[in-house]
């Protein structure tokens, strides 16, 4: 017997492993939820639990398309892989540029967007640079620590 309750500690196991790790297939998923003890779930059991948790399948940032949480309640945890990620943060008193390596610019403007900020305007994710657009250009100080403490980049 499982030593978990069913569903609701399922769902926070579920959400949990996503926050965390990469996953490509919900077999992937299945199996890892298994290891964590959890018996007898199902391929149609892992695909309700995405569903409910507002997963959907979007490319990483090497364009391997990965399942990744789009509803978010809880401010993300930003891992130190994102913020090696990044190159350089600044501003050119109009918008925050954040410079990142090839190919991560498009998740690092997601990870800004995922929760609305008073600083924020909105972002546009290219290859290798996110342009981050201030609510107000006078405040453009505050935008530019608000995206840092996003990422994890010390001011």
């Amino acid at each position: 017997m499982n030593a978990f309750p069913p569903d609701e500690n399922i769902a926070a196991a579920c959400k949990r492993l996503l926050q965390q790790q990469s996953f490509t297939t919900q077999d992937d998923i299945r199996q890892r939820l298994i290891d964590l003890g959890y018996d007898d779930v199902s391929q149609s059991t892992v695909s309700r639990l995405l569903s409910r948790l507002g997963v959907a399948k979007v490319p990483n940032a090497y364009g391997k398309k990965v399942y990744c949480l789009t509803v978010e309640s809880e401010p993300v945890q930003v891992s130190s892989s994102i913020a090696s990620q990044i190159e350089f943060i600044t501003h050119n008193q109009l918008v925050v540029v954040v410079k990142t390596h090839p190919g991560s610019a498009q998740l690092v403007a997601r990870l800004i967007d995922i929760q609305p900020h008073a600083e924020i305007l909105g972002t546009v994710g290219g290859n290798d640079t996110v342009m981050v657009a201030p609510k107000d250009i006078n405040r453009i100080e505050q935008c530019e620590l608000v995206v840092k403490a996003r990422l994890g980049i010390p001011s």
